[in-house]
């Protein structure tokens, strides 16, 4: 069973955390800083929105698959302090800082050759774009496996429908030593996190709804029309090797019986707190199960005779 850790009486660090999804408090607890993240405010919004997001869940939820996969993510719990919280285990120390991608673009010069928009613009997600400055950015060829571990959260984001990866959601660590890749991290925006219960009880009735859902795979990327780019047609097209690798990777890793095992781990509530309902918990059980069965198997079998057709020619 997961647990759920109350943090109301843990020590405010001073520590402060930027972004736009919700509140974020610094506390530390066991004598290591965690930044809690709060469920983001939809006021903003139109439609049938809740009042909140289900970010912590989604963060903890997304996180947790990232590390079912083996990809290196940020640790992350489930507690409460004032509500349900995800705490996230700061990675920074007071000698290892995040770096974001957008700050690395942005050192490019605008005179660089073959981009669709300024290659300093760290606000671009144009996926040509971002290919090529993932081998322009001298800095990044002295890290290992950066080209690896953008197309995995490529693949992976589309499966947890994670639309807000963007340039400021990953980076390296530097300072203290060699720079090295950070932790997946900011993973709050997966999973439907502005599906109300509402809507989550009428799509356990609806078939053909839950199937919408299960089928509707994004991303934050566009191509150089400014079109959003669709991952699934992107990973059957066969046009990026690395892609296809990626793909691959997640279809030899990705073992479905241990997310709902995870799923059945997370407890409906605690301490007086509605931690994840028993619709919640369907309805997401029952998404990931038909992306993979429908979309993500389908994409693997389109891919690989894609690369037999070309290693036949």
């Amino acid at each position: 069973m997961v647990t759920i850790v109350d943090f109301e009486g843990a020590e405010l660090s001073d520590r402060f955390y930027a972004g736009d999804a919700g509140r974020k408090v610094g506390v530390v607890w066991h004598g290591v800083d965690w930044m809690l993240k709060y469920p983001g405010p939809t006021r903003h919004l139109e439609g049938s929105v809740p009042s909140y997001t289900s970010a912590p869940l989604s963060e903890f939820l997304g996180s947790h698959v990232y590390a079912l996969l083996g990809i290196p993510v940020h640790e992350t719990l489930l507690g409460i302090r004032g509500g349900l919280v995800c705490a996230c285990r700061d990675f920074e120390t007071d000698d290892r800082h995040l770096v974001e991608f957008r700050s690395l673009k942005n050192s490019l010069s605008d005179d660089e050759p073959g981009f669709t928009e300024a290659p300093s613009s760290g606000r671009s997600v144009v996926l040509a774009d971002v290919r090529s400055a993932l081998h322009r950015i001298p800095l990044l060829d002295r890290i290992a496996g950066v080209t690896k571990r953008f197309w995995d959260m490529f693949v992976t984001d589309a499966f947890i429908r994670n639309v807000d990866r963007n340039n400021t959601n990953w980076g390296i660590l530097t300072g203290g030593g060699k720079p090295e890749l950070a932790p997946v991290y900011d993973n709050g925006s997966s999973f439907f996190n502005k599906r109300t219960e509402k809507a989550i009880a009428a799509r356990l009735k609806d078939p053909d709804l839950l199937r919408q859902d299960a089928l509707d795979v994004r991303s934050c990327y566009v191509d150089d029309r400014g079109k959003p780019i669709s991952p699934l047609k992107y990973m059957t097209s066969g046009q990026d090797k690395e892609c296809s690798k990626a793909l691959e990777r997640f279809m030899q890793r990705w073992e479905p019986a241990k997310f709902d095992a995870l799923l059945d781990a997370v407890p409906t509530q605690s301490m007086g707190v509605s931690i994840m309902s028993d619709e919640y918990h369907e309805y997401h059980r029952l998404v990931l199960s038909v992306r993979y069965q429908h979309a993500f198997i389908p994409a693997w079998n389109a891919v690989k005779t894609t690369l037999e057709n070309r290693t036949n020619d």
